[in-house]
């Protein structure tokens, strides 16, 4: 069922607005995230304020200078120990998201096609796709670090750091050529984000492998350009927006900023994962559900 651009968004957001309860694997998501935030920043804590012989320093009794010489100390002498604890928080919050991620797409495409959605879904999807979608996000990950390419002859252009900070003059060229380059990263970056931003999309609604969903993503993208980009700027306003109004938040009125906080999950990313969807599905010619279905009169009447 093909659908033009105006359509997919009013009845996305009429599914969306049927089925608030696509914004529940966001918010678990957002939680078990602070929960695992929680736990890594406590275990860092302790590993920068543990002395060689293994007692807790309390950071209270001690100067600023004594402080900086401690954890320096730590993190010198437990450098292994971050870096295996920093990876692996790291994948564990991304096979978390991973597993939300699979279960909202799941509710949009359920509810995109009959109209209605819930937990079950969830975790079905779940269930199906989230070590692919894991795999996938870690490719893509991947593939936006190759980007420090860009950055790399600035970087020599530059040499040592200490003395560019006595002779910066020395190496002007160096930094513009350095500034270019995290520029070009940034653009490379976004350009990867756009092009595919379909792909776990593919993956969890055609049931793809890593590979193949990155693929079909960006075919996708390429003979759509025009509507996935539309989406993608949406999305990226719709988050500006909320950071906009946010900044002017009188941080005395708690409520108000709990509330504005809330909105990118409990609004937005279930908004836009439905828009996405529907997008998906009605360019690959998927029968979905009309809203209109629900006014229309049976013959027999």
């Amino acid at each position: 069922m093909y659908e033009d651009f105006g359509t997919i968004l009013n009845r996305g957001f009429y599914s969306w607005f049927r089925n608030l309860n696509i914004c529940i694997p966001f918010i678990l998501n957002f939680l078990i995230n602070m929960i695992i935030y929680v736990l890594f920043v406590s275990l860092m804590g302790i590993l920068f304020f543990t002395s060689n012989t293994g007692s807790i320093i309390d950071p209270a009794t001690l100067s600023n200078k004594e402080i900086l010489s401690i954890l320096w100390n730590g993190f010198s002498e437990n450098f292994g120990l971050f870096l295996f604890v920093i990876i692996a928080f790291f994948l564990f919050s991304l096979f978390v998201q991973s597993f939300f991620t699979a279960g909202a797409i799941g509710m949009a495409k359920k509810a995109s096609e009959t109209g209605d959605t819930g937990i079950f879904d969830m975790l079905v999807s779940s269930s199906k796709n989230t070590i692919r979608l894991f795999l996938t996000i870690l490719l893509t990950t991947l593939l936006l670090l190759v980007g420090i390419i860009f950055i790399v002859p600035g970087a020599f252009a530059v040499g040592n750091l200490n003395t560019f900070i006595q002779n910066p003059e020395a190496s002007v060229n160096g930094m513009i050529a350095l500034g270019i380059g995290f520029i070009l990263w940034i653009a490379y970056i976004i350009f990867l984000n756009l092009v595919l931003a379909l792909s776990s999309y593919a993956l969890v609604i055609d049931e793809l492998g890593p590979l193949e969903a990155l693929g079909e993503g960006f075919r996708f993208f390429r003979n759509n350009k025009l509507d996935v980009s539309i989406i993608w700027i949406i999305t990226i306003g719709l988050a500006l927006i909320n950071g906009y109004v946010s900044e002017f938040v009188d941080s005395g009125n708690i409520l108000f900023t709990a509330i504005i906080s809330l909105v990118p999950i409990v609004i937005l990313q279930p908004l836009t994962t439905v828009l996405w969807t529907r997008l998906y599905l009605t360019r690959k010619g998927r029968k979905l559900y009309d809203p209109s279905d629900l006014l229309s009169v049976p013959d027999s009447f």
